[in-house]
């Protein structure tokens, strides 16, 4: 997933026939009477066919209710765009057209913004505890530009930074991030006294499947939970 958000919602026009509608439709048709075998099933329906307008509405609804990069949007129309073409003979050139216009249009309005929300995924992902390389793949994987991602990562040091105590300046955000997911996770030092022992190579493990470095790993790991506790301000001040 993604984040769910609200926002104005940018209309064209009369609102169309969406997936909203297609639940609307399922709803309206089981209450219809008549036989069971006159129903459609879902995956006897047919597709939309694809127009501008179509394109532009589904864009405007989904981003309504979700937060995006350009390239998952994209990668949700192309995937209306090839069962149009399928079913309808719908020009692939000119859907491609209507897509990318679509796009810059969501862009134009502030719908659609990738540096704004790759900031907020890694914000929202350094606070769960994610390590930094694991942001930057995750941003990848989600279509955001690589120069994008490294401007995402460095303003997201930056902003640790800004959120450390003066003593605290400079801390490599990772180990933050770490004690973020020891804390979440009741690992180590926020484990009950007797369990700690017992559990360290385990808790070491966890850390280490969540992208920290083995010193980062160990350094939370066999802290006093007291000495976290201004570590973990950089993390509750994002």
């Amino acid at each position: 997933m993604s984040d769910r958000k609200n926002s104005s919602i940018f209309v064209t026009g009369q609102p169309d026939q969406s997936e909203q509608s297609d639940r609307a439709d399922n709803q309206r048709n089981t209450r219809q009477s008549g036989p069971r075998r006159d129903r459609q099933s879902p995956a006897e329906k047919k597709p939309r066919r694809v127009t501008r307008d179509y394109l532009m509405n589904y864009a405007t609804w989904y981003l309504e209710r979700f937060t995006a990069s350009r390239a998952r949007l994209e990668k949700l129309m192309r995937g209306k765009i090839r069962l149009s073409v399928a079913h309808y003979d719908t020009d692939p050139q000119e859907a491609e057209d209507w897509m990318k216009s679509v796009l810059n249009a969501c862009e134009k309005a502030g719908l659609l913004n990738d540096q704004a929300y790759a900031l907020g995924r890694a914000r929202s992902m350094l606070r769960k505890g994610k390590a930094i390389r694991v942001i930057g793949a995750d941003l990848n994987a989600r279509g955001i530009a690589s120069n994008m991602v490294d401007q995402t990562i460095t303003d997201l040091r930056d902003e640790a930074d800004d959120a450390a105590r003066t003593d605290m300046r400079g801390t490599d955000p990772n180990l933050a991030a770490a004690a973020a997911y020891a804390r979440r996770r009741r690992l180590g030092p926020f484990r009950s006294p007797d369990q700690r022992d017992e559990k360290h190579d385990k808790d070491l493990a966890a850390l280490a499947r969540q992208g920290f470095s083995y010193d980062i790993a160990t350094r939370i790991i066999d802290a006093d939970r007291n000495e976290l506790e201004n570590l973990l301000q950089i993390i509750d001040g994002l």
